[in-house]
C-alpha cells in the first residue's frame, strides 16, 4: 500500500513539474509576443506618421556637403543626431538631384567649397532654393535601438549596428508634408551617395540619356521686352546631350530690332548651368545709361542675374552678359556679347574667357572694369581690365589678399 502511494506521489510530482514548465513557457512566449506586438505597433506608427517634423528649426544644424571620408556626399543634406533626446535620435534630410548634370555639379562642388561651415551652409541653401523642384527631398530616420554607442555617445563615436532599419520619407511640396515610402535593412547606410536613393527608388530619377534638341517636348520659351532699349529678347531653352553624355542646356536667342524688325539669331551653349536658364525680366538687370561715372553692380557671389545689360566696352552702345557657368566658389561667370555699329551682337572672347566674372565696379571715365572674387577659402582676387584705343583689353592690375 505504501509502495502504491509512493508511486502515485511520484506521478503527481511529474505532472506538476510538467504543468509548471508549460506555464513558464507560456509566460515567456507571451512576453515575446508582447515585445513583437510592441515593435509592430511602433513600426506601424512610424510608417503612418514621421516621428517628428523633420523641417522643425530646432533640429536645424545647417546644410552640409560631406558625411565623411567613407561616405563623400554627392548632394547637400541636413543632419540631426542626439542620442539623449527621447523624441528623436538620428535622421538626415537629403536633397538628391533628379538629373545627371545637377548630380555631377554637386559631386564636384566639395572640391571648391568653403571650409567655413556657416558660409558653406548659407551658400548651399541659396543654390538649392533656386530650384527645389530639381531635387527629390528624402528624410531617412533610424530608431535609437540601431545606434551603436559602445564607443561613446558623441557623433564621432556613434556607429550603426548590423541590419539597421531605415525608414524612408519623401517630401511632397504640393501637399506640404512627408510621405512614408518604405522600410529597409542595411549594414552600411551610405546616405551620402546618390545611387543609394536611385537604387531604392529608380522611378524618381531621370537615369536615361538626356533629351536632344529636336525633342519639342523639351523646349521652353521666355521673352524679355524691357531689358534693352532697341531690342526684344526671345529665348528657347533646350536640354541636349554633349559629347561626354552629360545633360546641358542650349539657349537660342532671337534679338528683334524694334526699328527694323530684323531678327538676329544667336545659338548659345552655357558651360554649366545648375538651374534652368530664365532670361525673363525677373532674372535680368540693366546698368546701361546710369548717370554715375562709377557704377557699383553688387552682383551676389552665389547668385547674380542670368542676363545683364551694360555698356561693357564703353562705346555708348548697349551690350549684354549672359550666364555661362554656375558652381565656382568665386560666383557665376558670364559670356559677353557686344553690339557693333551695324546693330549686330558678337561674342567678346577676351571678356568671356579671361574676365569671366561680372565686374563689381564699372568706371566709365577711366574705361576700367574691376573684378573681385574669392580665391580658394581664404583670399580675394582683385583684377582691373582697361580697354585700349585699339579696342583691345589690357589687365592693368592684379592683387591677391587674405580675407580679413
Amino acid at each position: 500500500m505504501v509502495r502504491k502511494y509512493s508511486k502515485l506521489k511520484q506521478i503527481i510530482e511529474v505532472i506538476l513539474i510538467f504543468l509548471l514548465i508549460i506555464s513558464c513557457n507560456g509566460q515567456v512566449s507571451n512576453k515575446k509576443n508582447q515585445v513583437l506586438n510592441e515593435d509592430k505597433e511602433q513600426t506601424k506608427n512610424i510608417k503612418e506618421q514621421p516621428p517628428v517634423d523633420f523641417f522643425d528649426q530646432k533640429y536645424f544644424n545647417g546644410y552640409k556637403i560631406s558625411f565623411g571620408d567613407e561616405d563623400i556626399s554627392e548632394h547637400p543634406y541636413r543632419y540631426y543626431y542626439n542620442y539623449e533626446n527621447k523624441e528623436i535620435q538620428w535622421f538626415a534630410i537629403s536633397y538628391v538631384p533628379k538629373n545627371i548634370s545637377l548630380h555631377k555639379y554637386w559631386s564636384s562642388y566639395l572640391q571648391g567649397s568653403s571650409s567655413n561651415e556657416a558660409t558653406q551652409s548659407s551658400t548651399i541653401e541659396k543654390i538649392i532654393n533656386k530650384d527645389l523642384s530639381s531635387y527629390n527631398i528624402f528624410a531617412v530616420y533610424i530608431p535609437k535601438k540601431y545606434l551603436d554607442i559602445s564607443n561613446g555617445v558623441s557623433e564621432e563615436a556613434m556607429f550603426f549596428k548590423n541590419n539597421t532599419e531605415l525608414y524612408f520619407y519623401l517630401y511632397d511640396a504640393l501637399e506640404n508634408k512627408w510621405k512614408f515610402l518604405k522600410k529597409t535593412q542595411t549594414n552600411a547606410p551610405l546616405i551620402g551617395k546618390r545611387d543609394f536613393f536611385s537604387k531604392q527608388f529608380p522611378e524618381l530619377f531621370s537615369l536615361k540619356k538626356d533629351l536632344r534638341l529636336n525633342d519639342n517636348k523639351n523646349i521652353s520659351e521666355t521673352e524679355n521686352i524691357t531689358l534693352l532699349r532697341n531690342f526684344i529678347f526671345e529665348f528657347s531653352i533646350s536640354k541636349i546631350e554633349n559629347e561626354d553624355g552629360n545633360e546641358i542646356q542650349k539657349v537660342k536667342i532671337n534679338l528683334k530690332n524694334k526699328e527694323t524688325n530684323k531678327i538676329q539669331v544667336i545659338d548659345f551653349t552655357p558651360k554649366l548651368l545648375v538651374t534652368q536658364f530664365d532670361g525673363s525680366s525677373a532674372n535680368s538687370i540693366s546698368y546701361f545709361g546710369k548717370e554715375q561715372s562709377i557704377i557699383k553692380s553688387y552682383q551676389e557671389i552665389e547668385g547674380g542675374h542670368m542676363l545683364i545689360a551694360l555698356d561693357v566696352n564703353f562705346d555708348g552702345l548697349e551690350d549684354f552678359a549672359i550666364i555661362n557657368y554656375q558652381g565656382s566658389n568665386g560666383g557665376p561667370q558670364y559670356a559677353y556679347y557686344v553690339q557693333k555699329a551695324n546693330k549686330q551682337f558678337v561674342l567678346d572672347s577676351y571678356l568671356t574667357e579671361n574676365v569671366r566674372f561680372f565686374p563689381s565696379e564699372i568706371n566709365k571715365g577711366k574705361k576700367i572694369l574691376t573684378i573681385i572674387y574669392p580665391s580658394g577659402c581664404c583670399q580675394f582676387q582683385t583684377s582691373k581690365f582697361q580697354i585700349q584705343s585699339n579696342g583691345k583689353w589690357k589687365n592693368t592690375y592684379s592683387h591677391l589678399e587674405n580675407i580679413k
